[in-house]
């Protein structure tokens, strides 16, 4: 297994926080985060004034809790619900014969609209890395249909991208070295809500 997909699995799997990880940084507050997702809505409806036609898509598995508040927060902005789905791109990842065998090889799309025919889709993920995870999910969503436009916002945007891949919106942009990652706490899933820098140990 090589350092990289060695440290991807850290960032990804399900022990999340229970791995070798030291906290050096505290790069987010719950507030922060807030005041990050406010800036990222006012983003995107500069982009796009019009809610018609819109979904907002969470990757797993922090995305998706990300893309409910901004939903939520779009939702406000244009008087009117935005949909809202989520996925789990793990089987089109390029890389995926190389990582960790899952207790699961089922596909876990949690909600998915009926069609992305057409549609301004808002692609939502925790942390933007090598890029692989987010062209994963651009595959898998257009399996299911061809959208108009496909935004991608991250809330944290930590570099080291392997593929010509970047974000429209950005919460925070943050230069880690190869031996650090990228942790972003988002409740449900976590106890708090924060975004860390950590050290992956040996």
């Amino acid at each position: 297994m090589t350092p990289i997909i060695k440290r991807e699995l850290c960032h990804r799997l399900d022990t999340y926080m229970k791995d070798n990880c030291k906290r050096l940084q505290e790069l987010l507050s719950a507030q922060a985060m807030e005041f990050a997702l406010d800036e990222m809505a006012a983003k995107i409806a500069k982009m796009h004034p019009s809610a018609d036609n819109m979904i907002v898509l969470g990757m797993a598995s922090r995305g998706i809790p990300l893309a409910q508040k901004l939903s939520k927060r779009l939702s406000e902005k244009f008087g009117k619900p935005i949909e809202t789905g989520s996925l789990d791109a793990t089987f089109y990842r390029d890389d995926f014969h190389y990582r960790k065998k899952l207790g699961s090889t089922e596909m876990r799309f949690t909600e998915m609209p009926a069609s992305v025919e057409g549609k301004v889709v808002i692609l939502v993920d925790d942390v933007l890395y090598t890029g692989r995870s987010v062209r994963a999910a651009l595959q898998a969503i257009l399996d299911f249909g061809r959208p108009s436009v496909v935004r991608l916002c991250v809330l944290v945007d930590r570099g080291h991208r392997e593929l010509p891949i970047a974000p429209d919106c950005v919460g925070l942009t943050v230069e880690t070295a190869q031996n650090q990652e990228v942790r972003v706490n988002i409740e449900p899933i976590d106890n708090e809500n924060s975004v860390y820098l950590v050290e992956v140990e040996a």
